[in-house]
C-alpha cells in the first residue's frame, strides 16, 4: 500500500523518528527481555524496509544480532552482523547505527576467534557512541565491548571500568550500575583480590535488588559471587549462589548459555569441594541435557568439570568417559568456529575487494592459523589426558597392575603379540581369606602388593600381568611354549612359597596355586585358553595347593 493511503496510526508507526526511538528502547531492555526485544527488532525491520530506510534496517538487524548472541546463537549473530554492515556499506548511516553494528561485529569476531578484529570493532563502537553524545548508547557500546576487553586484553581495564561506572551514575541507570559493579568484582577476583571483589559484588547485589526487572542481572551477580566464594574457600555459600543463579535463569524462556555454563561450573566445583561427587556429576549432566546440541564449547567446559569431580572421587572409568565426550565437543566447537571464521573472512575479503583493498587478508589468515594451532594444542592436551585417565581406569588401584577392564579389552582385540604360541596362567594365593580374617585387611593389602611385585620380578617384561580378582592374578605369556611357561609358573610358585612373609605379619606364611594352558595360536580363541587355565587352577587346588597344573 502506498504511504499516502495509510491512515494516521499506520503513518505514525512508520515514522523514522518513532522507529528509531522504539529500537533504542528495546536495545536497553534486551538482556532482561530478549524475547520482547527480538519481536520489536523484527517489527522495526519490516517497517524500516517499508519506508526504505537502510540505516534503520541496519539498526533493527543489529538488535536482532545482539539478541541472537545473548541466546548463544553465534551463527545467526554472524549472518545478521554481515547483513547490517551491508546496509551501511555505502558509507552512510547515523553514528548510532554504526555504533550498534560495530558493537555486534566486535562480539561476533570474539566468538569466532578473530580477536584482532574484535578489538578494533570494540574501539570503533565506543568512538561512534561517544561522537553521538547519546549517554545510553555510550553505556551500551562499552557494555558490549567489555566482553572483548575483559577476555582478550586487560590493558586499561581499570580505567575503562571507572569510566563506565561514571557514565551509569550520570545516566541514573541503576541496572547498569549493578552490572558494572559485577564487572569490577570479576576483574578484582581474577586479579587475585577476592576480598575487594566481595565488596564490589555486594554493592552490585544491593543495586540490582532496587530495580525491576532484574532477573538476568541477579543471575549474573549470583554466578560471579559463587566464583568469589570458591576463591575464599566457602564452598557452601558458593553452592547457594550458583543454584540461585540457575533458578533465576530457569525462570526465563531462553536462559543465557554463557551465564548458565559459568553457574553450572561453579555448582559442580562447589559440590566437589563439599565431597558431593554424585550430585556434582548429576548437576553437570542435567545442564548438558538442557543445552542439547547447542554451545559445544560451553558443554565441553561443563564436562571437564564433571570429569574432575569423578576423578577426585576415584571413579576413573567414568572420568575418562566424561573427558572423552569433552574432547569430542572441543573438536565440534573447533569445527564450528573454523566454519564461522571462514564465513567472516569471505565477507571481509569481498568488501575489501570491492574497494581494491585486500592487504588485511594475510593477517586474517595468520590469525585463523594461530587460532587453529591453539585449538590443536588444546586437543592434543585433552587426548594426552584421556590416555592418562584410560590407563588409570585400566589399572588396579592397590597393586598398580592391569585390571579386568584392561583384560576384557585385550581379549576382545586382535593383536600381533597374541599370534603364534601363547600361554596363559591363572595364579591364586592359597587360603588368602584366612589372612584377612586373622591379620586384617590392611595386612591383606600388603600381601597383595608384595605378591604383585614378586610376579613382576620373576616374569619377563613382555609378559602381561593382570589382577583379575581379589587374590587372583592372570599372566599372559606371548610367544611361550608349554615347557618354558611351566618353568615360569614354577618360579612364581617358588618365589611365593619362599618369601619371608613374617616380615609383614608374625607367623604369616603363604603359598600359591597355578593353572596353566598353552595354545599353538593364541589369536584363535584366547578367551577359551583363559577358561582352560582357570579350570586347571581348580585342579591345582584339589591336588592340595602349592603346585602348578598344566595338563
Amino acid at each position: 500500500m502506498p504511504f499516502a493511503q495509510l491512515d494516521t496510526q499506520d503513518r505514525e508507526a512508520l515514522d523514522p523518528a518513532r522507529i528509531a526511538a522504539v529500537i533504542s528502547a528495546a536495545r536497553t531492555s534486551l538482556r532482561e527481555d530478549p524475547g520482547g526485544a527480538l519481536a520489536t527488532a523484527i517489527r522495526c525491520h519490516q517497517r524500516a524496509a517499508t519506508v526504505g530506510d537502510a540505516t534503520l534496517r541496519a539498526r533493527a538487524l543489529a538488535l536482532q544480532g545482539h539478541v541472537a548472541l545473548h541466546r548463544g546463537d553465534i551463527r545467526s549473530g554472524l549472518t545478521l552482523a554481515l547483513e547490517a554492515e551491508g546496509c551501511l556499506a555505502d558509507g552512510n548511516g547515523t553514528l548510532v547505527a554504526h555504533a550498534e553494528v560495530a558493537g555486534l561485529r566486535a562480539q561476533v569476531s570474539f566468538f569466532t576467534g578473530a580477536y584482532s578484529d574484535a578489538l578494533g570493532s570494540a574501539e570503533r563502537a565506543i568512538e561512534y557512541a561517544d561522537a553521538s553524545g547519546e549517554l545510553a548508547l555510550r553505556i551500551f557500546a562499552r557494555r558490549t565491548a567489555f566482553l572483548v576487553f575483559g577476555n582478550i586484553s586487560g590493558r586499561d581495564l581499570d580505567r575503562r571500568l571507572d569510566e563506565l561506572l561514571d557514565l551509569t551514575v550520570a545516566a541514573g541507570d541503576v541496572w547498569e550500575q549493578a552490572l558494572t559493579y559485577n564487572d569490577i568484582a570479576c576483574h578484582r577476583e581474577m586479579g587475585g583480590d577476592p576480598q575487594s571483589a566481595r565488596v564490589a559484588i555486594d554493592r552490585a547485589y544491593a543495586l540490582a535488588s532496587m530495580v525491576r526487572p532484574n532477573r538476568f542481572a541477579l543471575a549474573v551477580i549470583h554466578s560471579t559471587r559463587a566464583d568469589i566464594e570458591l576463591a575464599v574457600g566457602d564452598a557452601a555459600a558458593a553452592l547457594r549462589d550458583a543454584e540461585r543463579s540457575l533458578a533465576l535463569l530457569a525462570e526465563g524462556s531462553s536462559p543465557n548459555p554463557y551465564v548458565l555454563g559459568a553457574s553450572v561450573r561453579a555448582q559442580v566445583e562447589a559440590r566437589m569441594a563439599l565431597g558431593d561427587y554424585d550430585d556434582a556429576q548429576l548437576a553437570g549432566e542435567s545442564a548438558l541435557s538442557w543445552l542439547g546440541e547447542r554451545m559445544p564449547h560451553t558443554r565441553s567446559t561443563i564436562l571437564a568439570a564433571v570429569a574432575e569431580a569423578l576423578r577426585e572421587a576415584g571413579r576413573f572409568e567414568e572420568a575418562y568417559d566424561a573427558l572423552w565426550r569433552s574432547a569430542q565437543l572441543e573438536r565440534q566447537a573447533f569445527a564450528e568456529i573454523t566454519e564461522l571464521q571462514l564465513s567472516l573472512e569471505r565477507a571481509v575479503l569481498q568488501a575489501r575487494l570491492a574497494r581494491s583493498e585486500s592487504d588485511g587478508l594475510a593477517a586474517k589468515n595468520r590469525e585463523l592459523a594461530e587460532a587453529h594451532a591453539q585449538l590443536e594444542v588444546r586437543t592434543a592436551q585433552l587426548e594426552t589426558l584421556q590416555e592418562q585417565l584410560r590407563d588409570q581406569a585400566e589399572r588396579d588401584w592397590l597393586t598398580g597392575l592391569h585390571n579386568r577392564r584392561f583384560l576384557a579389552r585385550e581379549l576382545a582385540r586382535p593383536s600381533s603379540h597374541h599370534t603364534g604360541q601363547v600361554s596363559v596362567a591363572v595364579v591364586d594365593l592359597d587360603h588368602f581369606k584366612s589372612v584377612n580374617d586373622r591379620y586384617g585387611h590392611a595386612v591383606g593389602d600388603q600381601v597383595l602388593i608384595r605378591a604383585a611385585e614378586l610376579l613382576a620380578t620373576v616374569l619377563r617384561a613382555s609378559d602381561l600381568i593382570v589382577r583379575s580378582g581379589g587374590e587372583e592374578f592372570l599372566v599372559l605369556m606371548p610367544g611361550t611354549e608349554a615347557n618354558a611357561a611351566a618353568a615360569g609358573c614354577e618360579r612364581i610358585r617358588r618365589a611365593v612359597s619362599e618369601e619371608p612373609w613374617e616380615e609383614i605379619a608374625p607367623g604369616l606364611r603363604l603359598t600359591t596355586s597355578v593353572g596353566l594352558a598353552t595354545a599353538a595360536d593364541g589369536a584363535a580363541d584366547l578367551e577359551a585358553l583363559v577358561n582352560l587355565a582357570d579350570q586347571r587352577l581348580y585342579a591345582a587346588k584339589h591336588a592340595g595347593r602349592d603346585c602348578v597344573v598344566s595338563a
